[in-house]
């Protein structure tokens, strides 16, 4: 499946933690979230890797050793890269169609921002969650977008009851470059 740069970021953090707990803001309207995606810079086709590190991860209220077994349930997070061509039409769109996307909700997860914001190259957002069984998450994402690469710190934190100890951390680190172009 091909993906921008940012979608890539952003949605495999969403199917990672859902989206992050505590009481949202007046939302931000998806017209200006969609404006403001589109100060970023058009991303360039072509070839991209992406690699994401895990920074911190907890359970409060869990053992080291049990919060490693929840942990291990959601799949091996850090040392993860993979590949993936964006065609010309694609990188067209730009990151305005991957906000766009993320704005629609998936799974029965609805998100909203609170806060988006675009300064040059920079990117600083915040953005709720709700899902099924109760799920109630938030997110904060910093980072920078270029025509040829992003770099985004995520910090999460996810209640529900589906977790050990009710909620759970996570801090983590995902890069995408553009590495050539895209091969046949």
């Amino acid at each position: 499946m091909n993906h921008l740069p940012l979608a890539s970021v952003l949605l495999a953090t969403f199917a990672l933690a859902g989206c992050g707990g505590k009481e949202a803001k007046e939302p931000v309207s998806k017209e200006r979230i969609i404006a403001e995606a589109g100060e970023l810079a058009r991303p360039l086709p072509g070839q991209y890797e992406t690699s994401v590190k895990l920074l911190s991860f907890s359970v409060p209220g869990l053992s080291e050793e049990q919060a490693d077994k929840v942990k291990g349930m959601m799949g091996d997070v850090g040392g993860k890269s993979s590949g993936y061509c964006l065609t010309p039409d694609e990188a067209k769109k730009g990151f305005e169609e991957s906000v766009r996307k993320m704005s629609q909700g998936q799974g029965g997860v609805n998100c909203e921002f609170s806060r988006f914001d675009v300064d040059g190259g920079k990117l600083s957002a915040e953005m709720t969650c709700k899902g099924p069984q109760g799920m109630e998450s938030m997110m904060k994402i910093d980072g920078t977008a270029t025509a040829q690469s992003t770099a985004m710190h995520m910090a999460m934190t996810q209640k529900t009851s589906m977790i050990p100890g009710g909620e759970m951390r996570m801090e983590m680190q995902m890069d995408s470059r553009r590495t050539g172009d895209c091969s046949s």
